[in-house]
């Protein structure tokens, strides 16, 4: 079966960026038009524009899995051609961190176009975000507190950092996400994640397991909660229906094993929290950009 991501080996990474990059400045120009005013309040545009700093990180979160100076000496030296008017990188990152909420409305103005508005199934599910050993969390900077110190169930392992949440379509589509701190379990961040949402068949693993949750997910949202049971369990699902929810959320894994895989998610190399935040949108943008290629 043809990859997702197949098209980073198989077409030569100029078509790439440059595809890249008419998306993504078709997507901030109707970002601009529909907030009705610039980004800027005041003085010039710059000359290196929003939209050619948004797809420098692109290349590299997908080229380069976030390896930020390598990745950036790269475009100085072999992509001068597409961007003459570079930033030294300090200024760069300064520009990529201020662009953090638009990469996300760029993001979810691509999701819009794929999406299905007949479609009203979601998977959902989590997955740890490296920021140190466990052993070392307590010297971190970038984040602190006792919050961060989480467990991960399915690899009986211990992590500092984030989790990832998120929901996505069966066809591997991310719709929704957030980050939260490692301890936070999946039940007690998905309120908060499907706070938008309504009308909807959510499907999830064990850690959704929760018959209060279910109940007020149900009476607020109308979202219906189908969690695998835990065999310990009194409610179980028929066999059958045990079966397709099985399958089905399968799917969720394999968005995050190619997130992790091509572009290294779960150990991002920012240097603060909003570093890391700015890289997981940026991965999360060139996941969603896949769907294009």
């Amino acid at each position: 079966m043809h990859g997702l991501t197949n098209y980073i080996t198989e077409r030569p990474w100029v078509d790439i960026v440059t595809t890249w990059y008419v998306l993504v400045d078709d997507a901030y120009r109707r970002f601009i038009a529909t907030r009705g005013k610039p980004l800027r309040a005041s003085g010039t545009e710059p000359r290196f524009t929003d939209s050619e700093v948004i797809t420098v990180s692109l290349i590299i979160e997908t080229f380069f899995q976030g390896h930020e100076e390598v990745g950036y000496c790269f475009v100085t030296q072999y992509m001068h051609d597409l961007f003459p008017r570079l930033l030294d990188l300090d200024r760069f990152n300064v520009r990529r961190r201020e662009l953090i909420a638009v990469i996300e409305a760029l993001r979810r103005d691509f999701r819009d176009q794929k999406l299905d508005a007949h479609d009203r199934v979601r998977l959902t599910d989590s997955a740890p975000i490296t920021l140190m050993t466990y052993s070392r969390g307590a010297r971190c900077v970038s984040v602190v507190g006792h919050e961060y110190f989480g467990v991960v169930t399915s690899k009986k392992a211990k992590v500092f950092g984030l989790r990832l949440h998120v929901t996505t379509t069966v066809h591997q589509l991310i719709d929704e996400w957030l980050l939260a701190p490692a301890s936070f379990v999946d039940g007690k961040v998905l309120e908060a994640l499907v706070e938008n949402q309504q009308d909807l068949t959510l499907i999830g693993d064990k850690g959704y397991t929760d018959a209060a949750l279910e109940e007020r997910l149900w009476q607020t949202r109308r979202i219906q909660l189908l969690p695998l049971r835990r065999k310990n369990e009194k409610r179980q699902w028929p066999e059958e229906i045990r079966q397709i929810l099985g399958r089905v959320r399968h799917q969720v894994e394999t968005v995050f094993s190619v997130a992790s895989t091509t572009f290294n998610l779960e150990r991002p190399r920012g240097r603060s929290l909003v570093g890391h935040v700015v890289r997981v949108a940026t991965i999360i943008l060139a996941h969603t950009l896949s769907f294009f290629m």
